[in-house]
């Protein structure tokens, strides 16, 4: 039977950046590694808020990218 661990968390920030020259909204992604695997979901919501304050741009959405190893027991 195979068996799931999370080995390592990213938080992503993604965050309006404006418009190009022909109006299409910009988006681009902050990305913080190393983020604890065993953290929750509200602290990492959290850490994402306290940070968007030091972007100059608003946040749009907030990402938990995980990396998980699966082995078989």
């Amino acid at each position: 039977m195979a068996k799931s661990t999370n080995i390592k968390s990213t938080l992503i920030i993604r965050y309006h950046a404006g418009q190009d020259e022909k109006g299409k909204e910009i988006y681009k992604n902050q990305r913080i590694n190393k983020v604890k695997p065993a953290a929750g979901d509200d602290d990492v919501f959290a850490v994402a808020t306290v940070l968007s304050k030091f972007l100059d741009d608003p946040v749009v959405e907030v990402f938990r990218q995980n990396d998980n190893l699966i082995a078989n027991e």
